[in-house]
């Protein structure tokens, strides 16, 4: 088995090593240049092609690509370890995996700088596939990695944002997925893992053909358990896929099904000085989802005796998500006088009684009050001033349903002298049911939410998406070394959404709120072209430009009012129109592979630049977790990434740099709690419905500069392979400190006194070594060890400034004053080891 083949870039990298202490990466990187000149270069014979659209048809060389391509064909090795995002995405030059919830199954994966989550909340910008169907969700362009069963892949590409053909949402880029069939995978094999933190994984995988009827069968079924290193975090995931492939003639057809069920706990970001206590606390309990769900596909091909082909497939997907978080109060809710809490136990006892600062609360008003008469009776204990709220807590639970059903259609013509050209469409309809409500209550001692009244509804809102594109493809081969791509896309989507919350929300002045009720259209057509030269066999130079764009979601939508502010990623308030993002990328670099004596080596340098315009940022209101959607302007995405392999009958060696500079290319004036440069409407410093001021050229947050990924594997003897690897990334600035202006020490603030800053903003570089051992006691059972984070390192993945409401001892505070002002962090996994076997027969 060969590892995934990892790369590295020189440029900036001797810094980045002093940043997180480890000096001989630099040095190994400067023995690798050494050896990026292939003065004996011949053609290897091995020949990868990838496709350029989602359905397939449209397969080209890699060595014809005029783009970097990101392609994965051995994942035997990473078969069924844990998520996808986890063990997988990680080793691909150019992505980021950040664990913010603590779960391996919610992690945020970003390529370039553009992201694709399975929480909402998150802007996306990555497309996903799987044979074909597109797996973004249609309320939030979320994607379920817990509904992908990893062991059941062929082969994954990465595609840059240069190709607009894959449609709505692929601004930096598109991960395409290829599964097993019976007939590339026969024979049966069992996995069994146990490990750290009671951990343990069961799969079976079984692919078959039936000669008579030509027709193949595969079965992939997995099941996961851990207890989670961090408190009170228990996950489990259960995936089921199916397919069967049957082939008549010149036909081949595939039939697909694929069911999963999740139980997810993600306990989020921990402030500084509740993890300096203790490692694997958390801020407020529980972070849990629900999801189930499943997929039916169905993809047709016909082989036309001109040459031609014609491709066609038809999906149904339908899930369910229930979420619940015990967090402190931050619901603002004026038809039952509802405000956020803000610690204050003198006046909480003198409303309530001795005593009484987190044992009870006022309760909410019993009857709506009719909207745009409200008026907040002093006699009124329900009615609450929204300055002095006295519930610190509150249960959030919300249930979202989705139902998607598409289709697709492409043809590809016979060619015609040098040139290849295809058309294509496709049509996705989704509907999604969202309800979203809160229970006021107290806190517990182990900092859970024990509720005191019945959940009220906050939101209760009806999605319905609609996506049609029409996109066309010519390859265009000028001479035996040229290549042109021409393409392009032209998108036609609508987002309608439907308010059935009774009563309606309305704000402080007791005004009703505008509701959900819109309906917006979009449509716009992306461009992409894109030459290849080569200069010898397997030796390409390449470049390309195009442009993609992705409509503002019914999540993005709902939320957008600034005066009516919404709490993420569940609470919605109002739909004022939002511009769709435009993204223009280009791109360029060289490749090339050779062979000397036994040797085989890759190497490929590449350059990019993506500029976004109407970005869609999340902008808090400066208190709390509260905010809306707006765009943004510009920003700007850019940088450079170097790929080196190198392998032999006994060892292989990869390793991967990437630069990226994620600038904000707009000014503008953002919310941010908790930031030690941010002032009031008066230009006086403020912590508290603060605002700070973005410039051009301000780093966006939660963005390394500098990414690592070094793999190394030894092949002992026929039956031992010794792994390792490591990852590294340079420090990021934590969100909240978005103009980079954040200091740690203590600043005077008007009318509060002295306040305390904790940290300075930015979260340190860091690197993780793993090792792994494969042994094969005989042709049949493999016995599998990985020990991760070898040094068990202590990093972070990511962070966010804002206020503690807890003292260090997890008691709440008496007083704003005593408010904490500290970054709150999402803290990488400890070391941990497991060990498996697999059984092939």
């Amino acid at each position: 088995m060969r590892l995934l083949k990892l790369k590295i870039q020189i440029k900036g990298l001797c810094m980045f090593a002093r940043q997180i202490s480890y000096g001989h990466v630099c040095l190994m990187a400067l023995s690798i240049s050494s050896m990026f000149r292939p003065a004996h270069a011949q053609q290897l014979e091995e020949v990868e092609v990838i496709s350029t659209t989602p359905l397939p048809g449209a397969a080209m060389s890699v060595d014809q690509a005029p783009f970097s391509v990101k392609k994965m064909d051995s994942l035997e090795q990473n078969s069924g370890r844990e998520s996808i995002s986890r063990s997988l995405f990680r080793g691909i030059n150019g992505m980021q995996v950040t664990d913010n919830q603590g779960n391996p199954y919610q992690s945020d994966v970003t390529y370039r700088g553009f992201s694709v989550t399975p929480l909402l909340g998150t802007p996306p910008g990555l497309s996903v596939y799987v044979d074909g169907v597109r797996q973004n969700e249609t309320f939030g362009d979320v994607v379920r990695f817990d509904a992908i069963p990893q062991s059941a892949l062929k082969e994954v590409t990465v595609l840059p944002g240069t190709m607009p053909q894959f449609g709505l949402n692929s601004l930096g880029g598109a991960i395409v997925m290829q599964t097993k069939s019976g007939r590339d995978f026969q024979g049966t094999q069992l996995d069994a893992e146990l490990g750290d933190f009671g951990r343990t994984r069961f799969g079976v995988q079984k692919g078959w053909v039936d000669e008579p009827t030509q027709r193949d069968f595969y079965v992939n079924f997995n099941s996961f358990n851990e207890d989670g290193w961090r408190v009170l975090s228990p996950s489990s995931v259960m995936q089921l896929f199916g397919k069967m492939g049957v082939v008549s003639g010149d036909t081949q057809t595939n039939f697909s099904l694929a069911l999963y069920e999740s139980d997810l706990n993600g306990n989020g970001v921990v402030p500084r000085s509740f993890y300096e206590e203790n490692r694997a606390q958390s801020y407020t309990y529980f972070d849990n989802t629900q999801n189930t769900g499943g997929q039916f596909a169905v993809d047709f091909t016909r082989y036309l005796q001109s040459g031609a082909e014609l491709t066609a497939n038809a999906y149904y997907r339908s899930s369910r998500s229930t979420t619940f978080n015990g967090d402190g109060n931050e619901n603002e809710d004026y038809r039952y006088g509802v405000a956020e809490f803000e610690p204050d136990r003198a006046e909480v006892e003198n409303n309530l009684g001795p005593g009484t600062y987190n044992l009870t609360c006022s309760a909410p008003a019993s009857m709506a009050y009719a909207p745009g008469s409200v008026t907040f009776d002093e006699n009124d204990p329900a009615a609450i001033d929204p300055d002095s709220a006295d519930c610190p807590g509150a249960n959030n639970r919300g249930v979202l349903n989705q139902d998607v059903v598409g289709v697709g259609l492409q043809y590809a013509l016979a060619p015609m002298g040098a040139h290849k050209v295809l058309v294509g469409t496709q049509l996705e309809f989704g509907k999604s049911d969202f309800r979203r409500s809160y229970a006021l209550g107290v806190f517990n001692p182990d900092r859970t939410v024990r509720e005191l009244y019945a959940p009220i509804e906050q939101v209760n809102v009806e999605a319905n998406n609609r996506q049609f594109g029409v996109y066309a493809q010519d390859v265009w081969t000028l001479n035996d070394k040229t290549t042109l791509l021409l393409g392009g896309r032209y998108n036609h989507a609508s987002v309608k959404t439907t308010d059935r919350l009774s009563p309606v929300l309305i704000n402080e002045e007791g005004e009703a709120g505008p509701g959900l009720n819109n309906d917006y259209t979009y449509q716009r057509f992306n461009p992409s072209f894109g030459i290849s030269y080569q200069t010898a066999p397997r030796s390409t130079w390449y470049a390309s430009a195009g442009t993609s764009n992705r409509v503002p979601t019914p999540v993005e939508l709902a939320c957008s009012d600034p005066e009516f502010p919404c709490l993420l990623p569940n609470a919605m308030a109002a739909d004022p129109f939002l511009e769709q993002v435009i993204t223009s990328t280009v791109e360029g670099g060289y490749r090339t592979r050779w062979v000397s004596g036994s040797k085989q080596y890759g190497f490929s340098f590449n350059i990019f630049r993506a500029n976004n315009k109407n970005d869609i940022l999340f902008v808090t209101d400066g208190a709390g977790s509260g905010g809306f959607f707006q765009n943004y302007g510009k920003t700007r995405r850019q940088g450079m990434e170097l790929d080196f392999d190198w392998d032999t009958s006994e060892w292989n060696f990869g390793a991967s740099y990437q630069y990226l500079d994620a600038t904000f290319q707009s000014p503008a004036r953002l919310a941010s709690e908790g930031n030690s440069s941010a002032v009031d409407l008066n230009g006086d410093p403020a912590v508290e419905g603060g605002f700070i001021q973005v410039q051009p050229g301000n780093k966006i947050p939660g963005l390394a500069e500098h990414n690592v990924k070094l793999s190394l594997g030894y092949k002992a003897s026929n039956s031992t392979t010794l792994y390792a690897d490591m990852q590294a990334q340079s420090e990021q600035y934590a969100r909240g400190n978005e103009n980079n202006q954040h200091r740690a020490g203590v600043l005077n603030i008007p009318g509060q006194g002295p306040v305390e800053f904790k940290d300075n903003g930015r979260i340190p570089g860091f690197a993780v070594f793993n090792l792994g051992v494969n042994h094969a006691l005989n042709k049949n059972l493999t016995l599998i060890a990985r020990l991760n984070n070898v040094f068990d390192r202590e990093y972070f993945n990511g962070a966010l400034l804002g206020g503690n409401i807890f003292d260090r001892n997890g008691s709440l505070v008496e007083d704003e004053d005593d408010i904490t002002y500290e970054s709150f962090l999402a803290p990488g996994t400890p070391r941990n080891a497991w060990v498996g076997v697999s059984f092939r027969f």
